[in-house]
């Protein structure tokens, strides 16, 4: 029975990590092929592997099992495997969430692909405002004050946890005068896993707009939605558009942030969260059905 050659917990994708194994296994002898693979799983479509590696189909349970078996794997292995699967075949963010946070368990994982600090950043809204306003204001040590600079309030031992979880990421740092800082202007996805990290932040930025219809003033906000049909080009098209726009914002932000980081007169700077939203109500017109 082959033992596997190449270590799965070097990878966060198990389709990515089971043709670098198919692929070792063939280099080491040649018998090792996609037939011996499926005889040994007593699949009978011919095309089932390569549908399954491609994506074009999910990795059941039983076969996962018979994979482990075909492989060698260990019971740590077989584990990781099937946690893996649940991750990279999720049905909804729930599910993600839930597979993320087993994966987390494995100490086997390199911290710099799992970055279980970074999926924390992620998981609240105050996270990146208070590290955010720390632009505008540096922190001197009193929660309760940066507590209520944020919309809404936190309570002093949040803007304590706040301010904990970000200099442990080295998100801010302490100066010589003993003010906190952000370390950087911006926090940029890097992980492997940063999918499930970007997910769960602009759910929380959701949650929070929509408090904001109610809370915030029309005159201080800018909160609209429009329904419209687009082709796929035309979709493409606005697409570039809210990206350019998500551009400018940073550099403007970035602009100001050198302009005023002294607190000179007038900085009205505020902490602001964007979230642009464009998706499908509908499905296509399928005019081969309608001629049918």
């Amino acid at each position: 029975m082959p033992l596997s050659p190449v270590d799965i917990f070097q990878y966060t994708d198990y389709r990515a990590w089971l043709k670098d194994v198919f692929q070792s296994l063939k280099d080491r002898d040649p018998k090792f092929s996609h037939r011996y693979i499926l005889q040994r799983l007593a699949v009978k479509s011919s095309g089932w592997l390569a549908d399954m590696l491609s994506g074009r189909r999910l990795l059941n349970r039983s076969h996962l099992l018979g994979m482990s078996r075909v492989l060698g794997l260990s019971p740590r292995e077989e584990l990781y495997f099937e946690t893996l699967a649940d991750y990279n075949q999720a049905k909804n963010l729930l599910e993600k969430n839930r597979a993320y946070e087993k994966l987390l368990t494995f100490h086997e994982i390199p911290k710099d692909i799992i970055e279980s600090d970074r999926f924390e950043y992620f998981s609240k809204w105050y996270y990146s405002a208070v590290r955010e306003y720390l632009l505008i204001e540096p922190f001197r040590g009193d929660y309760a004050r940066l507590g209520r600079r944020m919309r809404p309030a936190l309570t002093a031992p949040q803007a304590r946890e706040a301010i904990e979880l970000l200099e442990r990421l080295g998100f801010i740092k302490r100066l010589a005068s003993g003010e906190y800082r952000p370390a950087t202007e911006h926090v940029k996805k890097q992980s492997a896993f940063s999918p499930v990290h970007y997910f769960q932040y602009v759910k929380s930025q959701m949650e929070l707009g929509i408090d904001a219809l109610e809370r915030i003033p029309k005159q201080e906000r800018d909160i609209s939605a429009v329904a419209v049909s687009l082709s796929l080009d035309s979709f493409n098209v606005i697409k570039e558009d809210i990206k350019t726009l998500r551009q400018k914002m940073i550099q403007l932000s970035e602009a100001e942030n050198k302009k005023f980081w002294n607190g000179i007169q007038g900085d009205s700077r505020r902490v602001y969260q964007g979230v642009f939203e464009l998706f499908p109500v509908s499905t296509t017109r399928n005019l081969t059905e309608e001629n049918a």
